[in-house]
């Protein structure tokens, strides 16, 4: 996990690349069993070679994380023996891979895909190459969050099931925020005696590291301002009917300069790597940081037993909070599929608490509300009590339409700390990015 810090730092946020999986691969695409052992380094099949590559009890499957995608053709195979399932597993390259494939005429039954349409394989990029199968009739839609429809659906029409949660927002040392007396936040005015109690306490509240620029904070913030309340929010700028300087985008700089002239942050944040911030709350120097949900980074250097718990950044007194969530990726059927009656069946298993939950195994949280997810880790429990709940928000990168957007939220980070932006000017700053982004999309 510590690479995808190095991803967003920069003042971009590289959701696909964060969110598709720590390999350490660096071959090309192989062919893989869902179940040992293979018969060749390139084609194996979990079970002796069916007749026919379209037989009707013959799946394949791409993906560029094949470990939680093996713990679900394992659950989907418990039920289904005769089924012979192969895994087209590109770590690397995944987006090359599929391009090749696609254009060949060759791609696998099942697609891994991403929200957005920036990108070779996110949803957008692939339906308008008609490599999608409409799935808007599947059973599992009516599960899917406002948020999840328009990370993985394009005018109205669902192409993907989504797997896989992750969040972003504070993460809280439970340890030192029992020895400083408080809970954690549930509104800004918390916050804010947050804040003072830990300055009073000789402790910093939230460790920010700002060194090269984050979107880490703004994203925990905008969670409840826009994206949550209005998950079209994105579609909506599209159509030119919204705008960066005319939306809560302009609160939330606002709010990030009220909490540094009330001491809530470290010195020095604008210099400050994410793994010094770690480091201090790991060891109670710091009271929370803004960071993932997956905080090995900091527990592996913090005593043992130590709780690391995300929590949604308050920004008003109402309590009503939304929690960062991303979904990893999602799978979509190949509208050329060889098998396309058995991967929707397959599909159908994934949406399944079942499937959600052996995806889940391998880390993060099920996409999709389920009340029998058994969490191994705080974190997945609290990701899960606002997915069930219905309150969580994307991360706002996953459907813009170029970089240049995420690197302006990055540079403008640095000026609203430092007070050399106003928050209006910020925001206008990133609606020109914008401009620019969506003009380059259509070229």
């Amino acid at each position: 996990m510590m690479r995808h810090y190095k991803a967003v730092l920069g003042g971009l946020a590289a959701t696909a690349v964060i969110l598709s999986g720590c390999s350490t691969a660096t071959t090309g695409p192989t062919t893989a069993a869902s179940e040992p052992p293979a018969t060749s380094a390139t084609s194996a099949a979990s079970e002796p070679p069916a007749t026919s590559a379209g037989s009707s009890n013959v799946l394949s499957i791409a993906t560029d994380n094949p470990a939680p995608m093996k713990a679900v053709i394992n659950a989907f195979k418990a039920a289904n023996p005769d089924v012979i399932i192969t895994t087209q597993e590109a770590p690397t390259g995944y987006d090359e891979f599929m391009q090749t494939a696609l254009a060949a005429g060759t791609a696998p039954d099942i697609i891994r895909t991403f929200p957005g349409s920036a990108g070779k394989t996110k949803v957008g990029a692939l339906v308008a190459g008609g490599a999608l199968k409409d799935l808007s009739s599947s059973s599992w839609v009516e599960k899917m969050s406002g948020t999840q429809k328009a990370a993985f659906g394009i005018d109205g029409k669902i192409y993907s099931v989504p797997i896989g949660a992750v969040a972003l927002g504070p993460v809280y040392n439970m340890s030192t925020m029992k020895k400083l007396g408080v809970d954690i936040p549930s509104t800004f005015t918390q916050v804010l005696q947050f804040c003072a109690k830990a300055k009073a306490a000789g402790k910093v509240a939230y460790s920010q590291f700002l060194k090269g620029g984050s979107v880490l904070l703004s994203y925990a913030q905008v969670a409840n301002l826009v994206y949550g309340p209005n998950p079209g929010f994105t579609a909506e700028q599209l159509a030119g009917k919204q705008t960066f300087a005319g939306s809560g985008w302009v609160k939330a700089f606002e709010l990030q300069q009220q909490m540094k002239d009330a001491g809530c942050f470290n010195d020095g944040a604008l210099g400050t790597e994410w793994s010094v911030a770690f480091t201090d709350v790991a060891t109670g120097k710091a009271a929370a940081t803004i960071a993932f949900s997956d905080v090995s980074g900091i527990t592996s250097q913090a005593p043992a037993g130590t709780v690391i718990q995300i929590a949604p950044m308050p920004v008003d007194d109402s309590g009503d909070l939304y929690l960062a969530v991303a979904d990893s990726s999602g799978y979509g059927i190949y509208s050329k599929a060889k098998n396309p009656e058995l991967a929707a069946k397959f599909l159908d298993f994934m949406a399944t608490p079942d499937g959600q939950n052996a995806y889940a195994s391998t880390g993060g949280a099920p996409a999709l509300p389920n009340t029998t997810f058994k969490a191994t880790e705080k974190n997945q429990e609290v990701m899960q009590e606002y997915i069930n709940k219905g309150k969580t928000a994307g991360w706002p990168d996953q459907l813009w339409v170029g970089a240049e957007t995420g690197t302006a939220l990055g540079d403008v980070s640095q000026g609203i700390f430092s007070k050399t932006m106003t928050p209006k000017d910020a925001a206008t700053a990133m609606d020109q990015a914008w401009a620019t982004d969506v003009q380059n999309s259509k070229k």
